[in-house]
């Protein structure tokens, strides 16, 4: 059977505090009995996840494909004049 943690515990558990979680409360997975709201340790480990930061993997280094440079000229409007 797992623990159930009151908001000021799990926030204490995350390290936040109790105003995070009662701001994202709708974002947040968790549980409620009436007004009582609690959280277990797979809400808790889901919480860590949902704001875990993975740095991205390096990228092999692959040569750009060739592409038509672009230039001022060649995105700005002519500027021929109309005939009146």
């Amino acid at each position: 059977m797992s623990r159930n943690y009151s908001l000021a515990e799990a926030a204490e558990y995350l390290r936040c505090r109790p105003h995070f979680l009662e701001e994202n409360l709708k974002q947040l997975p968790h549980q409620r009995m009436g007004r009582a709201i609690s959280f277990d340790e797979i809400d808790l480990e889901a919480i860590k996840d949902m704001h875990r930061i993975r740095p991205a993997a390096p990228q092999a280094a692959v040569a750009p494909s060739p592409s038509p440079q672009l230039t001022l000229a060649s995105i700005r409007p002519s500027r021929a004049q109309k005939a009146i």
